[in-house]
């Protein structure tokens, strides 16, 4: 996940990402995306979590449930994603979500949007709950048939409507594919004319209900495309839209190198990706699942290193801190590619791809043969770049 407009000028998540990373240098989590529940009241067909009206039956009680927010308040986690399957769903989602702001965790809610309406939405409101997060796929019919219900994109638009007039602001998510390129910039345009504050791009993942499909992905030349859409609005005087990139670290590097050729200043960027990279694996970032079970990439349900019920978050963070010291393999390692550590590579691509964590990223949007000579001096420039990790122990930094 990388927010490129916060990340490279004073964004509208500029104060979140700093007290992330602040987070991080005293070896706490820095950000929990949490599936609280494997129950959903759709079928999307590239679901990555292959969520439905079942759900798990090991989930965490809610009395487990109620124990992990507390841990989460005690080590002063700065950000909390309530996610599912639909997190609604969960019978005990008030008390989870009441009881984390009660320890001034900053909570976003990931919601299909079909349990939202007006009473919800004062409700979220009244637990100060600044954003949302929901799903659009494209033009109605095209969304619906992707998430197998009828009428659900009417559905989000008036849940959409609904937020935004009282004041929740509404990140839209889309996962990027052959099927959903030819709407891209149709949800882009929506997103505007509903009022939302962020987009959020994520590059399929091929998990779950859309394991094996790797040639759905869109190609590197239209990710480029859509980089070069991105970079002219954030430019622009009149948008003031947040980009967020998911699973494609490498756009950032892309991004940093076009905001150059503009003569735009990246180092406010770079200095805080020598922290905390484009891909968040090992840097406090953690996904814990509906049975407690602690990823360090909520794209890679399969990797797990371990469960809460037996750890600690804290234990958590320095497991995954493990991952951090870690250099990345083939095209991605530090000798190979100038860009190693604000990039990182996708680490969970390279998990599902070959089983090594640390392999290298066949997706990533940067050729070899590129003249990357100007980013490279600029990273180097950089005052205390170090290429390895920035330290040794969670808590060493500054």
């Amino acid at each position: 996940m990388a927010h490129v407009r916060s990340l490279f000028f004073e964004g509208p998540l500029a104060e979140i990402e700093d007290k992330a990373v602040k987070a991080f240098k005293a070896g706490r989590p820095s950000d929990v995306i949490w599936n609280i529940t494997n129950r959903c009241n759709l079928l999307c067909d590239h679901c990555y979590m292959a969520a439905n009206a079942q759900g798990c039956p090991e989930e965490l009680s809610d009395e487990e449930t109620i124990a992990l927010v507390r841990q989460m308040g005690e080590r002063e986690l700065p950000s909390l994603f309530l996610s599912g399957g639909e997190p609604m769903m969960r019978n005990n989602f008030w008390e989870i979500l009441e009881l984390a702001r009660s320890y001034s965790i900053r909570v976003t809610v990931s919601t299909n949007c079909m349990l939202i309406n007006r009473d919800a939405t004062n409700r979220l409101k009244a637990n100060g709950i600044a954003w949302i997060a929901t799903s659009l796929y494209g033009p109605a019919e095209f969304h619906d048939q992707m998430v197998g219900i009828p009428g659900a994109h009417q559905r989000v638009v008036e849940a959409i409507r609904v937020l935004r007039a009282e004041g929740i602001g509404v990140a839209v998510k889309t996962a990027i594919s052959q099927g959903t390129w030819p709407y891209v910039y149709d949800i882009i345009a929506e997103t505007k004319e509903l009022g939302c504050g962020l987009i959020y791009f994520c590059d399929l993942i091929t998990s779950g209900r859309s394991e094996g499909e790797d040639d759905g992905r869109i190609t590197p030349e239209q990710w480029r495309e859509l980089g070069d859409f991105i970079i002219e609005d954030i430019l622009s005087e009149e948008s003031t839209l947040e980009w967020d990139i998911g699973a494609m670290p490498s756009f950032i590097p892309f991004v940093a190198e076009k905001l150059l050729a503009h003569g735009i200043d990246v180092s406010n960027g770079l200095e805080r990706l020598k922290t905390i990279s484009a891909c968040p694996v090992g840097k406090g970032h953690m996904n814990i699942n509906s049975e407690g079970g602690i990823m360090p990439c909520q794209f890679a349900q399969d990797w797990t290193i371990g469960n809460i019920r037996d750890i600690s978050l804290q234990d958590a963070v320095a497991e995954l801190y493990a991952l951090d010291v870690q250099e990345a393999k083939g095209a991605c390692a530090p000798e190979a590619c100038e860009y190693s550590r604000i990039c990182r590579g996708c680490r969970a691509k390279a998990w599902q791809r070959t089983g090594d964590a640390m392999a290298e990223d066949v997706t990533c949007l940067l050729h070899a043969e590129s003249d990357r000579s100007a980013l490279a001096e600029h990273i180097e420039a950089a005052e205390g770049f170090v290429r390895s990790a920035p330290c040794s122990t969670p808590g060493s930094c500054g």
